[in-house]
């Protein structure tokens, strides 16, 4: 109890962090302190289990969703993620190289270059409009399918999200303090849901871990009947918290991307993942 309260204490000072403290900020130490926590608050779920969202939380749940992926509903989405990738193949083989199942594992990623973090989404586009043809549209259709994809060609690999440089601390800081600022008309944060409140429900719906909750995208809505990117969940949630959203792919949320995929280093790759 005590080594549970220590670290739940400990995370409550990194979290509530001001900006000019947040200077100190080790990603790594950071990173463990997240894990120590969600390990002391559900020592029975395996670490590796939290690539499986919210349905780590429930045996019925669980269950449900394991019998949704022995017919995945996510299949004709991948498959057109397939034929548009082969359609302009040579042009992305040009850009990610000849094995699918090396180009998701790369990213997120900072580029040293722009000092900025990129994204699968985000190079998938690049890499179309540097050949000179039309950009995919964000946040679902086209650039999910696609993304979902070169996701499943990568199911097993570990995310390994670097952090090397001062700009890379930086991105990493900027997409934590994007995480734990509360926004919006209900004073909501990210941590409010996806750490301290994990598990727990709101209305109808359990909230997901934060650990984890890059691994599984895009993700197939079962409401929605297509794959979404995680930016166009990132822009839900604070439409939900009645707050302004970004842009998808804009620097604020590639930098929360770039947070989020850090702390779940390690984890699989499970994507595309299906949500009710």
């Amino acid at each position: 109890m005590k080594k549970t309260l220590a670290i739940t204490l400990t995370l409550g000072v990194t979290f509530g962090a001001t900006a000019t403290l947040a200077a100190a900020i080790d990603p790594e130490t950071d990173r463990q302190q997240m894990v120590d926590f969600f390990k002391a608050k559900n020592p029975k779920i395996a670490m590796d289990a939290y690539v499986n969202g919210a349905y780590i939380y429930s045996a019925d749940a669980m269950a449900q969703w394991e019998a949704a992926e022995e017919f995945p509903p996510y299949l004709d989405a991948i498959d057109s993620g397939e034929q548009l990738y082969t359609a302009d193949k040579a042009v992305f083989e040009k850009c990610f190289g000849t094995d699918v199942t090396k180009i998701r594992p790369k990213y997120p990623m900072f580029d040293e270059a722009t000092q900025k973090v990129v994204t699968l989404e985000s190079s998938i586009n690049k890499c179309r409009t540097d050949a000179g043809l039309k950009p995919y549209k964000l946040k679902e259709g086209d650039i999910a399918n696609v993304s979902g994809y070169l996701a499943y060609q990568a199911r097993g690999a570990k995310i390994d999200v670097k952090i090397e440089s001062e700009g890379a601390r930086k991105a990493y800081e900027d997409g934590r303090k994007s995480y734990i600022t509360p926004t919006g008309q209900f004073g909501l944060s990210c941590a409010k849901c996806h750490t301290y409140n994990a598990g727990r429900n709101a209305r109808a719906d359990t909230l997901s871990p934060n650990i984890g909750h890059t691994s599984h995208f895009p993700v197939f809505r079962a409401g929605a009947q297509k794959l979404t990117t995680l930016h166009h969940r990132y822009l839900g949630c604070h439409e939900n918290m009645r707050a302004e959203p970004f842009e998808a792919q804009s620097d604020q949320y590639k930098n929360l991307e770039f947070f989020q995929a850090y702390v779940s280093n390690g984890l699989e790759i499970n994507g595309p993942g299906y949500r009710k």
